[in-house]
């Protein structure tokens, strides 16, 4: 079984200041645990975070007195949840011992974290989201605390699982973009439409007997630029249309390159590649090129 585990590196602290008298009070905690996540739990089994990962969950007392703190586990509300988490159904899947304790100041208190899902097949495949929240006892208005997320799946996470089907997009990807280079040889600044003025176009051909979605870009030249040619970064005044492209089974679906040439392009040759990217994003080519020579 793998289990992931991500830790914020960073400390967050909850502060209240307040003058008593003719000094200042300060009451204050921190957490460096802060966002964890897991993944490959399994129901009816527990997970103590220090015996698999020699992870403690830590709070500190940064105030300027004695404080006395307990550890509540919480569901995340509304705004702190992000899908495909959701809240945790039942908070004593979260066990933190101990739960409490009186620290001085400067002093941090270690407590173990356990997560035990029950036994149900309902859980497998889903995600959830608890909160450990630590607070100060007994100090009135002067009350300090700090929030530390606690995210698990109940086998493969989010993460895992969107790389996979990434992964088997780019598998499943059987298609041809040509030319491998399209030459625009009589480009003038201003709108010019390619296919109508040099009768010139990509075709994106769809070997698959399913149908395939593809977004195409200009992208800026990658490396060393072509012989006689300039590669600029800003290929804004280039589009394709449509920029994206659904292909049919076994068809072949045509794609337009227009130009809005700046002025101060008058007179070069340019260059810039054609960027293929799924709908999520990933990139899946950018071998195909385009040349301009600006009259």
């Amino acid at each position: 079984m793998k289990i992931k585990l991500r830790k914020s590196a960073l400390w967050a602290a909850a502060m209240l200041f307040v003058l008593a008298g003719a000094g200042q009070a300060k009451v204050g905690l921190s957490s460096q645990f802060i966002n964890v996540v897991l993944e490959n739990l399994k129901p009816g089994r527990s997970y103590n975070l220090r015996e698999l990962k020699g992870i403690p969950y830590t709070v500190k007392n940064r105030g300027d007195s004695p404080v006395e703190v307990v550890l509540e586990v919480i569901q995340p509300t509304a705004k702190e949840m992000t899908p495909p988490y959701e809240a945790i159904p039942d908070p004593s899947w979260i066990q933190l011992n101990p739960s409490r304790a009186t620290l001085g100041v400067g002093e941090p208190a270690f407590s173990d974290l356990t997560i035990k899902v029950p036994e149900d097949p309902k859980y497998i495949g889903r995600h959830f989201h608890g909160v450990v929240w630590a607070h100060t006892l007994n100090t009135g208005f002067m009350a300090a605390g700090v929030k530390s997320n606690v995210r698990f799946s109940i086998g493969k996470g989010p993460d895992t699982l969107a790389e996979e089907e990434k992964q088997k997009q780019m598998v499943e990807l059987n298609y041809e973009l040509w030319p491998s280079a399209l030459y625009v040889t009589g480009a003038k600044p201003g709108p010019y439409d390619v296919k109508k003025l040099e009768k010139k176009s990509l075709k994106l051909t769809n070997r698959d007997d399913k149908p395939l979605m593809l977004k195409v870009s200009p992208a800026a030249w990658v490396g060393s630029a072509p012989e006689g040619y300039e590669t600029p970064q800003d290929v804004s005044w280039a589009k394709f249309v449509p920029d994206t492209v659904t292909v049919g089974e076994e068809s072949l679906k045509d794609i337009k390159l227009m130009l809005d040439i700046p002025k101060d392009l008058k007179g070069k040759k340019l260059a810039f590649l054609v960027q293929l990217s799924l709908p999520i994003g990933t990139v899946v080519n950018m071998s195909n090129r385009v040349f301009v020579t600006v009259e």
